[in-house]
């Protein structure tokens, strides 16, 4: 498959999150737990780009830089309301951030899931560069910031997610 080069800015339906200097774009079903994963990492320190839509443009390099399609980020907290992010974690957002690797959040499936030990990954093309991505199941009433925060950390480390 060859990789889209138009460079046009794009929109993305997702969150996109800065954990451990990391840009990580965050995709997945309505009610998968996205925001709630956003929420999560900013109580841990880290930073929040843009809920729910992503305006992906290219940077100097053609890399993919993502940013909020709104001037004042807002996060929607399912059954309390839409605030202003900075109202909620006021260091917690900030203005840009490249993407590195993308987050698929998933059901967890006991069929497809059970006994997995290495994450399932594949590619995402954006301006000529191919993003790693890596599909997440989630179990019912599983924190989805902790293992976004162990994949962030491990790609920091050494450029992938696989152990």
């Amino acid at each position: 498959m060859v990789c889209n080069e138009i460079m046009d800015p794009i929109k993305i339906m997702g969150v996109l999150v800065m954990v451990h200097g990391v840009g990580v774009l965050i995709r997945g079903p309505s009610g998968v737990g996205k925001t709630l994963a956003a929420l999560n990492l900013m109580r841990r320190g880290h930073s929040l780009i843009s809920d729910d839509l992503v305006e992906v443009t290219p940077g100097p390099s053609g890399e993919p830089l993502g940013r909020p399609v709104e001037e004042e980020v807002r996060i929607e907290v399912r059954g309390l309301g839409i605030f202003a992010a900075r109202t909620l974690f006021l260091q917690a957002v900030v203005p840009s951030s490249r993407i590195d690797f993308v987050v698929d959040l998933d059901s967890y499936d006991h069929s497809r899931d059970a006994g997995r030990m290495v994450p399932e990954t594949g590619s995402l093309c954006l301006f000529g560069h191919d993003l790693l991505t890596v599909r997440v199941p989630l179990p019912t009433g599983v924190d989805p910031a902790l293992p976004i925060e162990l994949l962030a950390w491990r790609f920091k480390q050494s450029g992938t997610v696989r152990p």
